[in-house]
């Protein structure tokens, strides 16, 4: 397992939920605030954003992702500026979230922004799939001694091994997330057979789900999944890169409820059933009852028998057996329920 604040994470835990706001705030701190108030409300573990210093993050005129070039950016420079956020703005989100309850998170992209957030104390640190293997970034991380969250999207499982071997996190340190790096990804292209690869190495396992809709994320929980990051947005249509492939806010408590009651689900059993259940139960099962009118001291055979609704406290046919050859106590009617107080 491994624990963010007071929040522990394995397989004997509900999911933990990271509701991605990422760059989604598009440069507006109030934009990032109305996130932040949907994913306490929908009752998220946890928001992530992310938090960049430009000039140590990539050279001039860097072009611009496949997914990107929707916007009307002509490089991912512009891009990046235009929708960044300032180290004073990530505080002022950091000191919302804990007056709000809910734990912040944020992605560095380089290492000045490792530093800042490590000074400003977050409790945990996501590596980005850009950045799964910049041993730089990540032997910094590393060195403030917090649980780490790995994305491993456009990595192949040998070059994770790879990195695994190099970088040497404590089990208790590390959890690594599942991830495809298209936006949107499509259901069928998500290659969630990836997450029982993960788990061999002996660590937490998550799902970052890049697809539209919850489909992806209840059948990565079904495959024990324990961290589920999922983008969100206020509007699909905003302008954006990442807005097209997020999750409507008004949705988001859907969302949370279902990963959730899924998880509980799998942990469940027929050991037991519900109370509604058993309710049920009482009317829709059939029970042992006479099919004629028998007189006191008749012996029971199959033929003076019938399953009919309701079950209520009767017999059940699967033990009607144990009534044959059994003799009435007193008369019976027709479609009367046979009980073992009945018979002698």
């Amino acid at each position: 397992m491994i624990k963010i604040n007071n929040k522990i994470i394995s397989n004997k835990s509900l999911p933990f939920i990271i509701a991605e706001i990422g760059i989604n705030h598009n440069g507006n701190i109030n934009n990032a605030f109305k996130l932040i108030d949907y994913a306490v409300a929908a009752k998220c573990d946890a928001v992530k954003f992310q938090t960049i210093n430009i000039k140590n993050l990539m050279v001039e005129n860097t072009p611009l992702a496949k997914y990107q070039k929707k916007t009307r950016f002509k490089n991912m420079n512009d891009l990046i500026e235009k929708y960044n956020l300032e180290y004073p703005d990530f505080v002022k989100l950091k000191n919302y979230c804990n007056k709000k309850g809910i734990i912040f998170l944020s992605t560095p992209f380089d290492i000045d922004s490792a530093y800042f957030l490590n000074r400003i104390n977050v409790p945990a640190f996501k590596i980005s799939s850009t950045d799964n293997d910049n041993v730089f970034l990540i032997e910094t991380i590393k060195s403030f001694n917090k649980p780490v969250i790995l994305s491993t999207g456009m990595t192949k499982i040998n070059e994770l091994k790879k990195i695994l071997k190099i970088i040497k996190f404590k089990k208790n340190k590390l959890a690594i997330l599942h991830c495809v790096s298209n936006y949107p990804t499509n259901l069928k292209d998500t290659k969630l057979g990836a997450i029982e690869q993960i788990r061999e190495f002996g660590y937490q396992v998550g799902f970052s789900d890049h697809t539209i809709g919850s489909s992806a994320a209840i059948a990565a929980i079904a495959k024990e999944a324990v961290i589920i990051e999922k983008h969100i947005t206020l509007d699909n249509n905003m302008e954006g890169p990442d807005h097209n492939a997020s999750l409507d806010c008004k949705k988001l408590a859907k969302f949370v409820r279902d990963i959730r009651d899924i998880k509980i689900s799998l942990k469940d059993n027929r050991n037991t059933i519900s109370i509604k259940e058993s309710l049920t139960k009482k009317i829709a099962k059939k029970s042992i009852y006479f099919s004629k009118n028998l007189k006191k001291n008749h012996k029971i055979k199959k033929s003076d028998l019938v399953a009919l609704r309701p079950r209520i406290e009767g017999i059940s046919p699967i033990d009607y057996k144990k009534i044959i050859g059994k003799t009435l106590k007193s008369d019976v009617k027709t479609n009367s329920i046979l009980s073992y107080k009945k018979i002698k």
